[in-house]
């Protein structure tokens, strides 16, 4: 019998990265952290917010137009298609497919496991990351210094912010442990970001992060990692309240 620890791992050796992203990008769908009409970036922005190539962009998004969770046409933007039917046949085509695991827990218990398991990650990642994680971050912070006005688009790049200093720890299960707990809420995020200043304030909480890292310093990481989380718990919490 499979060990229930491990039951949200996703990324097996024999997947491709294309495959891995298809996955994400559905599961940001699913979640309704992209809705039905959203624009996707273009093709070479969303490459530099997954760290991937142009082509493994393409492949996720080939198998997104296979299950009818995008639209194509040349010339203008990729658009979601998540209304009712939509949904309605992905899911009866992949049965497997459901609401992320952390969503059947509350905000308290999924917040507090953030807490341990994104705490450990940023000491660890001040201790390893090199000079190529620091420019990475830091032409992610760049990029999101432009996204004030674009809610779904910051998301996007919020993701894998925490993801590439998940990796940077150099722990694969801390990683897949990370994943898995940001996945909590990601529609009620989405709600937090389209208001006034909400993007600034993560935008600038992230830089004190990355300062830490490039420092070297696992104190002043773990700081700024729990200022950060903190203000994430506060804003769902406020939006969960109503």
């Amino acid at each position: 019998m499979d060990n229930p620890v491990f039951a949200f791992e996703k990324t097996l050796k024999n997947r491709t990265k294309k495959d891995i992203l298809a996955d994400k990008l559905i599961d940001m769908i699913l979640t309704g952290l992209l809705r039905d009409g959203d624009e996707l970036p273009s093709e070479r922005e969303l490459a530099q917010l997954f760290g991937v190539s142009r082509e493994t962009v393409r492949g996720a998004l080939s198998q997104l137009a296979a299950y009818g969770l995008i639209s194509v046409s040349h010339g203008s933007k990729t658009r979601i298609r998540a209304d009712d039917e939509a949904l309605s046949r992905f899911r009866a085509a992949h049965p497997e497919s459901a609401t992320p695991e952390m969503n059947r827990f509350d905000v308290d218990s999924v917040f507090e496991s953030r807490i341990v398991v994104e705490a450990a990650i940023a000491r660890r990642a001040a201790i390893n990351i090199d000079a190529k994680g620091i420019d990475d971050l830091e032409r992610l912070l760049e990029a999101q210094s432009r996204l004030f006005d674009s809610p779904v688009h910051f998301q996007l790049s919020d993701q894998n912010f925490h993801k590439l200093i998940s990796e940077y720890a150099g722990n694969e299960i801390l990683l897949r442990y990370a994943e898995e707990l940001y996945a909590y809420g990601l529609n009620i995020r989405r709600q937090v970001m389209v208001e006034e200043g909400a993007i600034e304030r993560s935008y600038h909480e992230h830089r004190h992060i990355v300062e830490a890292l490039k420092r070297g310093d696992p104190d002043a990481a773990e700081r700024a990692m729990l200022a950060h989380l903190d203000s994430v718990y506060r804003t769902t919490r406020e939006k969960i309240a109503g």
